[in-house]
Order: C-alpha cells, then structure tokens, then sequence
C-alpha cells in the first residue's frame, strides 16, 4: 500500500519573490485530511512562518522528510534533491538556456518536474497560473509610469496619482484609487494632447483579463481598429472618456502574400505571415501586449516598424507595457526584463537607442517578468486554490510514478517535464536544448 507523500514548501531563490505555492488557509486543509507539511523559513515570504507553523506545518530550515516540494520559481540546480518530486514554474519549456542546468540537474538526480505552466485541459488552456495578477499588477504599474513620462513633457493627468502595484497592501486598494481616477476623468477631462486616448490589448487569456479587469475600472469605450483615422479625426478632443481595442488574431496578423488570414494556416506555416498591427500602432497611446510567443512566430513590434512609423505624424504611441516579457520577441524593443529599481526604460526610434527611465522622448517600456509578486498576498491566495486539490490528489495517492498513475487527473500526468531520469515524452524535444547547453 502507498503511504502519502510529505508536502513541503521550498524557500524561494529570489530576493524580490514573496508569493507562495500554498497559504496557511490550504495548508491546514490538507493537514486536516491526514498529510503531513514541512515549510522552508523565508523571512520575505508574505505569510509568516508562524502563520504555517498555527496551521499545523513543521517548520525547518531545510527540507527534511518531504518528498512533494512545492515552489514558485525555478530552484538553483545546486538545491535539488535527488527522487524528489518537484512542482514550480521551471522556465525550461521554450529550452531558456539559463535552466537548462536544472533541467540536467533533474535527469540526473532522478527528480520528477512538474511544470504549472503546462497544467492545461484539454484546449491547452491553463488550468494553474499567475496570469491574472501579471495583467493586474502591469496595467497598474503602465498607467503610473505613463502618468510619470506624461508630467516630464508637461501634461498633468490623474495616473500619475496611480501608484505602482507594489505599493498598495491589496487589490481592494487599488481598485479603490483607480475608481478615484476614473471620477477625476469624468470630472475633469484628460489633457487635449493626449485624446482621445486609447489603450491597444493583445491577448485574450488570463493576463489579458487581468488587464482589462483593472482598465474597466475606467469605463473605456470598446472600439474597433477599422477605419482607425477616421476615429481620431472625429473623436479628437473627446476628454472624458478612454477607449480600448482588443486585438483579434487577424487584425494583429497578415499574409505576406496578400492572401486572407486563417487561424490553421498560421499555426501550420508561421513564417508566411507577419505584424498587421503597423496599421494601428500610430493611433494608440498605450499598446498591453499579453499574447503568448515564441521564436516560430512573426514579432508583432519590431524596431524597424517603430522607426518608420515615428517619421510621420501622427505618431501617439508613449508606452508598451509588455507583460508577456519574451526577451527580443513579440515586442522586439523588449531587450532586457526590468525590475523593481529600474523598472522602466525608453526606445528612442529616432537614435535606435535604449536608456533607463521615463525620457519624455520616445517609447517607455514597462517589462517585467515577476509582475504578480507585487501583490503577493492576493495572488498567492488566488494561486493557492488553483493547485491545493492537485496536490492532495498526487500526495494522497503517493504517486511518485506520476505519468503511469491512472488515478492523478490527466492536466498533472501530461505536466511533468522529467521522470526516472528521463524526458517526459511531451517534452523529448528538449533533449537538443539540453545537448547544446553541454557544448557551451
């Protein structure tokens, strides 16, 4: 007979990283259906130690007993523990070189890695994401910073009032003082220069809505891209209202050959299409890019476009928030992820050059990749019920074989990346990437 596996909550890596796989309200659910937890001490994270040692968890300075070992982020290779089970988000999937140590490390120990990004029904939909709270925290941080570069060129708006996400204690704070904008607007109207104002979205996942559910704080007028000209020409001046367009697949894609735009078509030959969206980038004040990339398909901002574009007027574009965060991808301008210090910089297409900050010249860009951890208490919480019922069903049944363990839900079995020291054969195709890290 199966025993239960040992839950345990590892110490996050980064300084920065608060958040938590499992609140003390889960782990006392679980603990109250017979497992046992162990909990790494990690002074930065949002609960206390003490709240997860009242729930009924052991905690340690390091892992002891447990054998299910739950975290955030990747783990340094140095740190895993051989035939562990392990479920974090890994960042090995798209081959990203910098992990391609753990990922060897895995096969090596033995170790079964459980990635949460690839927990998806049968759509390829994910089930278990910080999505929401990503989109949250960058329309938030977006509107700040856009505020801030807009009062350096002199124009006084109410986002500036906006503070970054990290700096509020809740998502019911901030959703408070975005309604407070919101009023003002309506109140007082937007500055003439920047009307109408409108906010461009790609995406319509988890972290598209997360955007549009703080952008509809402001009300904004859904509109669409066509005849775009002619909107700004009759709308011009329109100071109390904002707008939004949300992408569709064919207004974001074109064919290179002048033919229609089809969905099965793109996904099978990637390379016969490109950015559509030189056609509305002119017109909008904000881009939210959210949309899922990699290197098979088309970029939808390239600095090629940007730098044709701002030779001619208008030219309204001031901000990308690019919370997708693919280093030179999608948003090609995207050449480094920011961070909490430096958490904005500026393209200038005129010069072809990058430089830190908000310059009242050129595009600011906002690109950071741990967005959900400024609110690490709500996202935790929100992610927390995402997977406590996975991880009681793979503890419970002990299901260290967790590939060939018919009882574990089909979205766990086709999320494990490495098992026996083997690629799981979902993920063979990243033998290469693993090889190539060998020859570096």
């Amino acid at each position: 007979m199966r025993k239960n596996l040992v839950v345990g909550i590892l110490r996050e890596n980064k300084d920065n990283e608060h958040r938590t796989p499992l609140v003390p309200a889960d782990v006392k659910w679980l603990i109250r259906r017979g497992l046992k937890i162990e909990v790494e001490s990690d002074p930065k994270r949002v609960f206390a130690d003490s709240k997860y040692k009242k729930s009924g968890a052991k905690i340690l300075n390091r892992i002891n007993k447990a054998n299910l070992l739950l975290g955030i982020k990747e783990q340094k290779a140095s740190r895993l523990q051989k035939d562990k089970i392990y479920m974090l988000f890994s960042h090995t999937v798209k081959g990203q070189r910098k992990n391609m140590s753990a990922l060897k490390e895995c096969l090596r120990k033995k170790i079964t890695l459980l990635d949460y990004e690839k927990i998806v029904d049968l759509h390829e939909r994910r089930l278990v994401y910080f999505g929401r709270f990503a989109g949250i925290c960058g329309m938030v941080d977006s509107l700040h910073f856009l505020g801030k570069k807009l009062e350096q060129r002199g124009i006084e708006t109410p986002f500036s009032k906006i503070r970054p996400a990290y700096e509020y204690s809740s998502l019911a704070a901030v959703k408070k003082d975005i309604s407070l904008v919101d009023r003002e607007i309506v109140a007082r109207g937007l500055p003439r220069q920047i009307t109408p104002f409108i906010v461009g979205i790609t995406g319509h996942g988890n972290v598209s809505k997360g955007v549009q559910e703080i952008l509809e704080l402001l009300n904004p007028i859904e509109i669409h891209p066509r005849d775009m000209k002619k909107f700004i020409q009759h709308q011009k001046g329109i100071r109390h209202k904002l707008y939004k367009i949300v992408f569709l697949r064919e207004e974001k894609f074109r064919s290179k050959n002048g033919k229609g735009f089809y969905f099965e078509e793109y996904l099978k030959n990637p390379q016969r299409f490109e950015s559509n969206l030189d056609k509305y980038l002119s017109y909008l004040n904000m881009l939210m890019h959210t949309s899922y990339w990699d290197n098979r398909f088309p970029r939808m901002v390239t600095k090629r476009m940007i730098r044709r574009l701002s030779r001619k007027k208008p030219f309204r574009l001031e901000f990308i928030g690019d919370i997708s965060c693919d280093i030179s991808g999608s948003i090609e301008l995207t050449y480094k992820s920011t961070d909490s210090v430096k958490p904005i910089f500026t393209y200038s297409p005129e010069k072809d050059t990058f430089i830190d900050g908000y310059l009242k010249d050129g595009i600011a860009i906002l690109a950071r990749d741990n967005l959900p951890s400024e609110l690490p208490r709500d996202a935790s919480k929100d992610f927390s019920s995402l997977i406590r019922d996975y991880v009681y069903q793979i503890a419970v049944h002990g299901a260290i074989d967790i590939t060939r363990h018919v009882a574990i839900p089909r979205e766990i079995r086709t999320a494990v990346i490495t098992e026996g020291g083997k690629l799981a054969k979902h993920f063979s195709y990243l033998k290469r990437y693993v090889d190539l890290a060998d020859l570096v």
